[in-house]
C-alpha cells in the first residue's frame, strides 16, 4: 500500500489496472504499427525517439509497486516528509500550519491541487476531532 504524508501517493497510477492496461495497449500498438519507421515522415525536430518511448512504457509496466515515501521511497530530502517526521504526524492534514506551509511549492507546479485536497481533508479531520470531543464530554 502506497503511503505518503502529502497524500500524493494516493493518486499514483503505478499499479492501477486500467492505467497498466492502457500502457500495455500503447506498447502493443507501437510494435504492431512499427511507429518508429514513420518518424522520417515528419519534418526535422517534430518526431521523437520511439525507442526511448518504448523504454518508458516498459519501465511503467515493470515498476508497478511503490510503497510511497513513508516506506522509504520518494525524495530522500523531501521537505514535506522531513517536516512530518520531525513533527511526529502521520499526514500533513494533521498539521496546524498547513495553510501557510511553503514546503509544497516544489510540487504545486506539477500537482496544483495537492495542497487544496489536503486542506479539505484537514477540515474533515478537524470536524471528526470536534465530534469526538463532544461525544466524550457527553459521556463524562
Amino acid at each position: 500500500m502506497r503511503e505518503s504524508y502529502c497524500g500524493l501517493c494516493n493518486e499514483c497510477q503505478l499499479g492501477d489496472a486500467e492505467f497498466l492496461e492502457t500502457v500495455a495497449l500503447m506498447k502493443e500498438y507501437i510494435i504492431r504499427f512499427r511507429a518508429n519507421y514513420w518518424t522520417h515522415c515528419f519534418p526535422e525536430g517534430e518526431g521523437f525517439n520511439f525507442a526511448e518511448f518504448r523504454k518508458g512504457l516498459d519501465w511503467l509496466l515493470t515498476h508497478t509497486e511503490c510503497p510511497g515515501c513513508k516506506q522509504g521511497r520518494g525524495l530522500a530530502d523531501c521537505p514535506i516528509r522531513l517536516c512530518a517526521v520531525g513533527r511526529g504526524i502521520e499526514n500533513c492534514y494533521e498539521c496546524p500550519d498547513l495553510k501557510e506551509c511553503e514546503k509544497f511549492d516544489f510540487l504545486i507546479a506539477e500537482f496544483p491541487d495537492v495542497k487544496i485536497k489536503l486542506l479539505r481533508l484537514q477540515m474533515q479531520f478537524k470536524a471528526r476531532e470536534h465530534h469526538r470531543r463532544l461525544e466524550a464530554e457527553q459521556r463524562a
